[in-house]
């Protein structure tokens, strides 16, 4: 999840010290603080598909974003890194005056038995956030595009995509499934951070949307691999901002978007049934991030 309560004065600040060093270094820094009330199980985990998403999705690094504070723990910890990060929680990329971080708040029922797999899904989640960010300098920005189906709906697909080949976990069935009907009447309404709650559920609505968009995508002849690659990767290179993104959309996938919006209020071709738009069982990240 990207929240946006870091402050405009945290950007200036960063955007003055990019004019200033203008250094970009050749990799990006993830400086990680993985707390003691975490399993060792868990650390040694984070550090494999860590290490797993550096090969698939490394993050660019940007005068305005070369490196981010990794802060996590278990819940039951009580607010363990307070004086650096505040209040903050859950799972997210926020901020404060200070800067920018990522937030790993792992609920203590994820450890039970059965544990859960959202313990570790979150983490590719949370990076593909990063991700967009070092493609997209204005989404990157606090008043920058805030398109949150295409944010969530990726973020939320792609863990998905990367539990399936790390883990043969059926994470778009088991997790994603609870698609709310307004995907089908008012598809519009999840451009918003406000449609959260009940009707987008795990984002499991934002990503029905994106999978539509890859299976409209592949009506064009365009594989499934490319499909995923333009929605993942190149519409994010556009840099598009929220006055310019819908002509964005259309340059790149070829669809005006109020017509991708009618063919999901068509609902007779997809549902909303996360079965009619689940990617194939065998897609393997290496082939659409090339």
């Amino acid at each position: 999840m990207k929240k946006y309560f870091f402050y405009l004065v945290l950007f200036l600040s960063l955007s003055c010290n990019k004019d200033e060093d203008n250094v970009v270094p050749d990799k990006f820094k993830f400086n990680y603080n993985l707390h003691s009330s975490l399993p060792q199980d868990w650390i040694d985990e984070f550090n494999v598909i860590m290490g797993n998403l550096e090969k698939h999705i490394p993050v660019k690094p940007t005068s305005y974003f070369p490196e981010l504070d990794v802060y996590a723990w278990k819940s039951d910890a009580n607010k363990p890194y307070k004086n650096e990060i505040g209040n903050a929680d859950g799972a997210c990329i926020c901020g404060n005056s200070e800067g920018i971080y990522m937030v790993l708040e792992i609920p203590a029922l994820e450890f039970g038995n059965p544990p859960h797999m959202h313990r570790y899904s979150v983490i590719p989640h949370e990076v593909f956030h990063a991700y967009q960010m070092g493609l997209s300098e204005n989404f990157f920005k606090p008043d920058g595009l805030d398109l949150k189906w295409m944010i969530e709906g990726g973020a939320a697909s792609f863990e998905s995509l990367y539990i399936q080949q790390y883990y043969s976990y059926d994470y778009f069935t088991n997790d994603q499934s609870n698609i709310d009907v307004a995907v089908t009447s008012t598809p519009e309404i999840y451009e918003s951070y406000d449609s959260n709650g009940p009707k987008d559920q795990n984002y499991a609505s934002s990503v029905f949307m994106v999978l539509v968009l890859v299976k409209e995508l592949q009506k064009q002849n365009i594989s499934e691999e490319k499909a995923f690659r333009m929605v993942y990767k190149d519409f994010w290179e556009k840099n598009a901002d929220k006055n310019n993104w819908k002509t964005a959309f259309k340059e790149l996938f070829n669809i005006e978007v109020n017509d991708f919006y009618n063919i999901l209020k068509d609902g007779q071709s997809y549902g909303p049934t996360i079965s009619n738009v689940k990617p194939s069982s065998n897609l393997k990240l290496e082939n659409i991030f090339l």
